[in-house]
């Protein structure tokens, strides 16, 4: 199913779930690289021991990674599932409104 924007119709929708993958992706990444760049500037080694160190970065970034990526679900999405990357409208998905609220009577 092809997610449109509530309010301009387009197609460009981040997901909540996707934009934590991202962000948890892109600061491990940074990790790896700094790591990696970190022990080639104090030595002349290359090869697989920037690549081990930069491995090695990583286990102790994923705490702070997992903080990020929670960060961009907190702060960026308000507690809504999606978000339009053209208009910047917020909204949940079609279909998943809460079953709970009792519906109101006119009287």
């Amino acid at each position: 199913m092809i997610r449109r924007c509530l309010i301009c119709e387009s197609k460009a929708i981040l997901t909540q779930d996707a934009a934590k993958g991202i962000a948890m992706l892109v600061s491990l990444a940074n990790s790896a690289l700094q790591g990696a760049q970190a022990e080639n500037a104090s030595t002349s080694a290359q090869g697989s021991n920037a690549l081990i160190n930069g491995l090695a970065a990583i286990t102790h970034a994923h705490p702070q990674a997992s903080r990020v990526a929670e960060d961009v679900a907190k702060y960026h999405f308000a507690g809504f599932g999606c978000l339009c990357l053209r208009c910047g409208a917020l909204f949940d998905e079609p279909g998943t409104e809460e079953a709970s609220e009792p519906a109101q009577q006119s009287p």
